[in-house]
């Protein structure tokens, strides 16, 4: 299947600053309901090759909540921590409005869960002008061990960062960070049960995958700062 849309979400933040050295921060970011206008192809549709059905589909992008923390603990050292909310749970299934159809077709059931991120770092002022940060994170996996696809093969996560911040002048900074994310190994099996419609028909087409999910991600960053 393939489709595109536009829409429009908000998001709400708030700090408070306790006292000089300590402070708390909250955000929301609200979900965001995509109805992709496309078409669907292939034999799960019923479709010979070449043959494309229009339609649309509805895809809901979760809401997250986000609490953070930041303490100074001397003049050289701060500690940081952070407890991220996403509600994955709402995406539960995907279904197609075709042309032809009096109701929605299910693609595949998900039944995704909420997943929760759980952070610790610190910032430690080498020098006047170079600020060096580190720091680990915890991030759950959206699906339970049944609902896990090779579509989207979800894992727990554990992020291993490290950065630096280095101040030229008052107003231009230069950042930069590096996150090594190790995924935990999970298996998969598909299809899944009997109970899941769409998995029947996979099966019934591509057959049965017995298997494990696994890998590593690397993430670099670089970010200026200019103040007016």
């Amino acid at each position: 299947m393939e489709g595109e849309d536009t829409a429009w979400g908000w998001q709400i933040g708030t700090a408070w600053q306790i006292n000089q050295d300590h402070r708390i921060g909250f955000a929301y970011k609200s979900e965001v309901k995509l109805s992709l206008d496309g078409y669907a192809e292939g034999v799960g549709f019923g479709l010979m090759p070449g043959q494309k059905n229009d339609g649309n589909m509805k895809l809901p992008l979760p809401a997250t909540l986000e609490l953070a923390s930041y303490h100074q603990l001397t003049d050289v050292l701060a500690v940081h921590a952070s407890f991220n909310w996403t509600d994955w749970s709402a995406f539960e299934k995907l279904e197609a409005n075709l042309v032809g159809y009096d109701t929605p077709q299910e693609v595949k059931i998900e039944n995704w869960e909420d997943n929760y991120r759980f952070a610790f770092g610190a910032t430690y002022q080498a020098m006047p002008k170079l600020a060096l940060r580190t720091g680990i994170a915890y991030d759950t996996s959206a699906v339970s061990d049944k609902n896990r696809t090779i579509t989207i093969p979800e894992t727990d996560r554990t992020w291993l960062s490290v950065g630096a911040s280095y101040e030229f002048t008052k107003k231009f900074t230069l950042d930069g960070g590096f996150t090594y994310i190790i995924a935990k190994d999970a298996s998969i099996k598909e299809a899944r049960s009997t109970d899941y419609k769409s998995d029947v028909l996979a099966e019934s087409i591509g057959g049965t995958f017995v298997g494990q999910t696994s890998g590593n991600v690397w993430l670099i960053g670089v970010q200026a700062n200019y103040r007016f």
